[in-house]
């Protein structure tokens, strides 16, 4: 997926989050003014943001879903495989965001007072919600060769910064000219993106190996022989 697109899908999704904190907030506003001030600030407000951050979460992996999907009608499928299972430090921005939402008091304060055993309580509910959305998240997600380019596509729910380290196996649609290079692997082939924006990788073996070699072969991907 170019950085633009990915752009738009961040920016559209934090927005969109903006607009679901502010409506639930709006809608709790009779509830909230009988309740403390320290409840609404220990419990109710990293209640409200850790229900953003999911939300945030799904409305990007579902519009680049959607996006991916409408791509893939329009493309004849050449061959299907399992993606690859996401790696820990693009998981840990989902956690690190989980974290300043429950203890960025501790680091601004550097005192355990501000931490309400609720707050704790919340923190491992949501730690525990993440893991199991992500494991989900794995398993759909697909790499489809095409005649005209590679789609990487399913629920995504790891946060894609654009401006930052692209991540592995991003989803989008990956035409065949913008893929710069290829790297075969012992249990694996690897694609490099142009600008080095990112790669697929592949967990491919025997036939399905073959399959591929020979489907980049034919669109003129270069193999590189260096990592």
């Amino acid at each position: 997926m170019s950085r633009m697109k990915k752009s738009m899908a961040f920016f559209l999704s934090f927005m969109v989050t903006i607009l679901f904190i502010t409506f639930i907030t709006i809608l709790l506003d009779p509830i909230l003014k009988n309740i403390s001030m320290p409840s609404i600030k220990n419990t109710i407000l990293p209640l409200l943001l850790s229900l953003g951050l999911l939300f945030f979460a799904f409305f990007q992996g579902f519009l680049k879903w959607k996006w991916n999907n409408k791509t893939l009608k329009k493309n004849k499928v050449l061959l299907e495989l399992q993606g690859d299972s996401f790696t820990n430090i693009e998981k840990s921005w989902i956690y690190i965001f989980l974290v300043l939402i429950y203890f960025s008091q501790l680091f601004r304060d550097f005192s355990l007072k501000s931490i309400t055993l609720g707050r704790i309580a919340l923190f491992i509910i949501f730690f525990i919600i993440i893991y199991f959305l992500l494991k989900f998240s794995e398993k759909t997600m697909k790499i489809v060769f095409t005649k005209d380019g590679v789609i990487v596509n399913g629920l995504d729910l790891r946060i894609d910064i654009p401006l930052g380290q692209p991540i592995h196996n991003a989803t989008g649609y990956y035409p065949y000219n913008s893929i710069d290079s290829y790297l075969p692997l012992q249990d694996k082939i690897e694609l490099f993106t142009e600008f080095e924006q990112g790669k697929i990788v592949v967990k491919a073996k025997g036939k399905e190996r073959s399959q591929i070699l020979y489907i980049l072969k034919q669109n003129k991907v270069k193999k590189r022989k260096y990592v």
